[in-house]
């Protein structure tokens, strides 16, 4: 995919490939055996084949005309906003959140100059999906919106189904 890894997830990919392997040395050695040995072997690997784990340094590049951009483009929308009779704007933008983050290094090639990572999750029981919202006549920032991942009709579904709320007899 391109996505760099930081050095726990290579970790934890590598003993989930020792695990359902059936080689039961590497077993002994890096699931059973001393707790640093899984570490220092990756570490090693790494180091010999020209990688390092390093803090995320990606940026964007601003333009040169930026303010020309900006001013072009907010005339534009002020624009539409008018043409369509726009009452209400709300800006919303979401984020994956991740509930045991993984660090804040990644894996990249020795001499690079800025490495990031889009954050992709394989496994979406690592966190949930947070989205935030304003809007902008009235400054009202929204409550945010917390989207877990899940299955349509999966056993919480199936459970609830039939849930009604209590009654409480008063005396």
């Amino acid at each position: 995919m391109g996505t760099p890894l930081t050095k726990e997830q290579l970790q934890y990919r590598v003993l989930q490939h020792i695990t359902t392997s059936a080689d039961t040395t590497a077993i002994a050695t890096f699931v059973k055996g001393k707790p640093n040995t899984l570490h220092k072997y990756i570490s090693r690997a790494l180091e010999g084949n020209n990688w390092s784990s390093r803090k995320i340094t990606i940026s964007q590049s601003v333009p040169v005309d930026w303010r020309s951009k900006a001013l072009e483009n907010t005339a534009r929308i002020r624009q539409k906003f008018k043409d369509e009779n726009v009452d209400v704007v709300v800006n919303a933008d979401e984020t994956f959140l991740l509930f045991h983050p993984f660090g804040d290094k990644v894996i990249a090639p020795i001499g690079k100059k800025r490495v990031g990572t889009a954050a992709q999750v394989d496994n979406e029981k690592f966190g949930a999906t947070v989205m935030i919202a304003c809007e902008y006549k009235t400054s009202s920032i929204l409550p945010p919106m917390i989207i877990f991942s899940g299955v349509y009709c999966a056993k919480l579904m199936n459970e609830w189904a039939s849930y009604t709320k209590g009654s409480v007899a008063l005396l």
